[in-house]
C-alpha cells in the first residue's frame, strides 16, 4: 500500500465550501480538521477563471486562519453541474484509446457548443457488471479549464493538486471500506445536493446506473419514483437491491422517510468518521456530531490513495 501522507478533500457546492483533512499515525487515519463556510459568491462552471480563483482564495484564507492545517496535498469534488454527465452505446470490439476518441465524439454531438477536446473524459462500462450487460458507458467530462482553476490556486498557495472528482462518485469511495462489502451485491446511492442530485446504482463498487435528478424540472421525490420505472425496465427491481445509502447535504428526517416511503427500505446515511479516529479536540464539533452525512464527499477524496 503507498505510503499515506497527510491529506486534505475540498467538496465545493454552489454555496458552500466543505473542508476535511485526515492524517496517517500510530497506524489509524485519524480526522485532524473539519470545517465549512458560505462562499462569498455562488460558483457555477462558467465562471471565469479569475471569478473562481478569487472566490476559492477567499475561503482558502478564512479557513486556513481559522484551522491549523498542515497537508500541502489537496484534492477537490465538484458537484454535478460542473461536469457533462451522460449515457452512450459503444462498440466493444474498440481498444481503450479507440473508445475515449468515440466518446469524446459522442460528446461533440450532444453538446455542440463545446470545443470537445478541451475535455478530460472519465467512463464507466457498465456491462463489467453482472447486473447490466449492454456495451454501454457512463460518461463524466470536466472542462479543462476548470482543472487548470484548481492547480493555479494550488500553485499559488504552495500546494500539490492531488484530485479532482465528481462529488457522488468520492462519497461512494466507503463502499471500499465496508466490512460488509460483497463484490455482486447492488447498492442505491443516493446523493443529496443544492440543486444537482443524483442516483447511482452499483455493483460491488462498479456503478452501471446513474442519473442527475435536476433535469426535468420536476422536484427530487417525483423524479425519484421515474427512476425506479426506468431501473425496472433493466431488469434492476428494488427486490434486487441490497441497501439503499444517502450522502451529500443534510436532509430533515420527514424527506428521509419521504425516500424510505417510496422505496420501500430503510436508508443508511453514511457517517464517514466512523472509521476514523477523532482528535480529541473535535468531540464536540456539531460538523461531526449531527452533520457529519454533508462531509462523504470530502472525506472520500482525501482518503483517496491510489
Amino acid at each position: 500500500m503507498p505510503l499515506f501522507r497527510n491529506q486534505v478533500g475540498i467538496n465545493l457546492t454552489e454555496t458552500k465550501l466543505q473542508l476535511v483533512e485526515i492524517s496517517h499515525k500510530n497506524d489509524s487515519f485519524y480526522l485532524e480538521n473539519v470545517d465549512q463556510l458560505i462562499l462569498k459568491e455562488s460558483i457555477n462552471p462558467d465562471l471565469p477563471e479569475s471569478k473562481l480563483i478569487a472566490i476559492l482564495q477567499d475561503s482558502f484564507t478564512k479557513l486556513n486562519q481559522k484551522n491549523n492545517l498542515t497537508s500541502i496535498y489537496y484534492s477537490f469534488c465538484l458537484p454535478n453541474n460542473f461536469f457533462k454527465i451522460f449515457e452512450i452505446p459503444f462498440e466493444p470490439t474498440l481498444t481503450k484509446k479507440d473508445l475515449v476518441e468515440h466518446l469524446r465524439w459522442e460528446l461533440s454531438v450532444l453538446f455542440p457548443q463545446i470545443d470537445e477536446q478541451n475535455y478530460l473524459i472519465q467512463f464507466v462500462e457498465v456491462n463489467k457488471t453482472y447486473a447490466r450487460q449492454q456495451s454501454k458507458a457512463i460518461v463524466f467530462a470536466l472542462d479543462k479549464n476548470i482543472i487548470n482553476c484548481f492547480n493555479k490556486f494550488c500553485k499559488s498557495n504552495n500546494l500539490e493538486l492531488k484530485y479532482i472528482d465528481n462529488a457522488h462518485l468520492a462519497s461512494n469511495a466507503f463502499l471500499h471500506l465496508s466490512k460488509a462489502f460483497e463484490k455482486n451485491e447492488i447498492t442505491l446511492s443516493i446523493y443529496i445536493d443544492q440543486s444537482y442530485s443524483s442516483i447511482a446504482v452499483i455493483e460491488g463498487v462498479t456503478p452501471f446506473f446513474f442519473k442527475v435528478t435536476n433535469e426535468s424540472g420536476l422536484n427530487f421525490l417525483d423524479q425519484l419514483q421515474l427512476l425506479v420505472k426506468q431501473l425496472e425496465e433493466i431488469n434492476i427491481g428494488l427486490n434486487s437491491i441490497s441497501k439503499i445509502i444517502l450522502s451529500g447535504q443534510s436532509v430533515t428526517d420527514d424527506f428521509l422517510s419521504k425516500i424510505s416511503t417510496i422505496l420501500n427500505a430503510t436508508i443508511i446515511k453514511i457517517n464517514p468518521f466512523d472509521r476514523l479516529k477523532v482528535e480529541e479536540k473535535l468531540n464536540s464539533n456539531r460538523l461531526i456530531t449531527s452533520q457529519f452525512n454533508s462531509f462523504t464527499a470530502a472525506t472520500g477524496i482525501a482518503i483517496r490513495i491510489i
